[in-house]
């Protein structure tokens, strides 16, 4: 039903953007030199490549996940469509994303025997950092509206996750408590009850397809004049966003957070996004940066006097 409720947003939309076209959308013809050409009226098609960087992060609900972003970029190719100031552009592309959440400090209990096999309970005080790498092959489509060189648009994205790597990392103090005399040992290296670093990368965690809102805001920072050429050449720069709408994590079947070995100071923290922990919360994705598009293409109305001045599909 969420999925339903997206498209019919997403067909409302559209019919705002239609509706809002202006009514006296009959173009008018300028002349240049000896020849003329168009001044908006035509359509115009473009190839396009793209590539953007910024900053990348996860909300959660949990409360005792603490989430510090990352870099994350992406390159891409496709396909614009201009027509009256209405743009579409169709394409596809390759995303990388990496961010980092904190768990803070919690703690783990385990009976076990000290090193005179006396019965003693294990306390591990666990500080605990995730780092999270992924990668997507994504299909945006996006609609929107130019003036003056302006633009500004939206529309889904469809992300099906290539690689995923999560790292847990940090330091746990191990303490000990012998219950036959309630004394918890400390502090004591050469008990082996003390702090010791801890570096755990050989995780996956298991992806959803991703369906997406992305967005943009930008300006043809450059564009060609017209010429008698029929190739026209546009540079633009955008403010970019995206946000997930769908639960980004699969639970898994395990929801063992540590391994431990026979030796009590030696333990494997498994991270909190690999480890079955998700289930209760929904974790989406985010992502905000800058955004540059190059663009090539035509229109199918190309006179004598060449394109339209900067290629943009507007009146002056």
């Amino acid at each position: 039903m969420r999925y339903k409720t997206y498209i019919r947003l997403w067909v409302l939309v559209l019919i705002a953007v239609i509706y809002a076209m202006p009514a006296n959308a009959q173009y008018k013809t300028n002349v240049r030199n000896k020849g003329g050409y168009t001044s908006g009226g035509d359509n115009y098609h473009f190839a396009y490549i793209s590539g953007g960087v910024g900053y990348s992060a996860l909300e959660c609900a949990d409360p005792a996940l603490t989430t510090r972003g990352g870099a994350g970029g992406f390159i891409g190719a496709g396909y614009e469509f201009r027509l009256h100031g209405l743009w579409l552009s169709a394409g596809a592309q390759m995303s990388f994303h990496n961010s980092e959440a904190g768990l803070g400090s919690y703690r783990i209990d385990r009976a076990g025997y000290d090193t005179q096999g006396k019965e003693v309970m294990f306390h591990y005080n666990i500080e605990e950092r995730d780092l999270q790498d992924w990668k997507f092959v994504e299909i945006p489509i996006m609609i929107g509206w130019y003036f003056h060189g302006f633009h500004i648009g939206a529309g889904p994205k469809v992300g099906y996750a290539i690689d995923s790597r999560v790292t847990a990392y940090g330091t746990y103090e191990l303490s000990g408590t012998n219950e036959l005399y309630g004394i918890e040992f400390r502090n004591m290296p050469e008990q082996g009850y003390t702090t010791y670093d801890y570096l755990n990368k050989e995780n996956k965690a298991e992806l959803n397809t991703l369906v997406s809102l992305v967005g943009e805001v930008g300006y043809d920072l450059l564009s060609s004049v017209p010429t008698r050429s029929s190739i026209c050449h546009v540079l633009k720069v955008a403010f970019y966003f995206e946000y997930g709408l769908n639960n980004l994590v699969k639970p898994v079947a395990t929801s063992n957070r540590t391994e431990f070995s026979n030796n009590a100071t030696k333990i494997k923290v498994n991270p909190y996004l690999a480890s079955g922990m998700t289930e209760p919360y929904r974790i989406v994705p985010y992502f905000t940066g800058v955004k540059f598009t190059y663009l090539i293409g035509g229109s199918k109305g190309y006179r004598a006097g060449g394109f339209h001045k900067g290629c943009h599909c507007y009146n002056h």
